[in-house]
């Protein structure tokens, strides 16, 4: 029976995987590393049976690995079952839809960290003029908004990489 194989992290020429019901078969993932070093477009592999990860280095179409590894009886590439990342995902796109329409609405000028940290600021400035010195809200929202101002170089959100559906091999799972 071929065992099933998750993406664990996937960047562009980088690919991650783990082999749980393998983990520790020192064999296994010696013959993984022989088998996928010879599949075209593969540059390296390197293994480690202990914690069941494999990471290949490749300059083809990821598809053609998942093939090539189900071929020779390696593994079968599933999507990761994840909904952490599912949700962090929806999250980060909702935001990033927000933000394209702030910017838009805006011509540019304001978007949801700037929005963000002059709102911290104007509370703060809010509960200094009220004379709240002894209560930390005014230093917290400070606090915040120097933490949204110093993240906020970033241009882009990042939402996540979207996996790839050349990986589903269509069962559902």
């Amino acid at each position: 029976m071929i065992p099933h194989a998750h993406v664990s992290h996937i960047m562009s020429c980088r690919l991650r995987i783990k082999v749980p019901s393998r983990k520790g078969d020192l064999s296994y993932f010696a013959d993984v590393q022989e088998q996928l070093s010879m599949c075209p477009g593969v540059q390296e592999v390197s293994v480690s049976p202990h914690t069941g990860g494999a990471l290949i280095l490749y300059n083809c179409d990821k598809k053609s690995i998942s093939e090539y590894a189900q071929e020779k009886g390696l593994f079968i590439l599933k999507h990761p079952a994840g909904s952490q990342r599912a949700l962090f995902s929806h999250v980060a796109h909702t935001f990033k839809m927000y933000n394209t329409s702030l910017k838009k609405l805006t011509d540019g000028q304001i978007d949801i960290p700037s929005l963000a940290f002059l709102s911290l600021m104007i509370s703060g400035v809010y509960q200094l003029a009220r004379g709240n010195l002894s209560v930390p809200a005014w230093y917290t929202a400070f606090y915040y908004a120097l933490g949204v101002f110093t993240r906020a170089q970033v241009d882009e959100w990042d939402e996540g990489e979207e996996f790839p559906e050349e990986f589903d091999n269509g069962d559902g799972d």
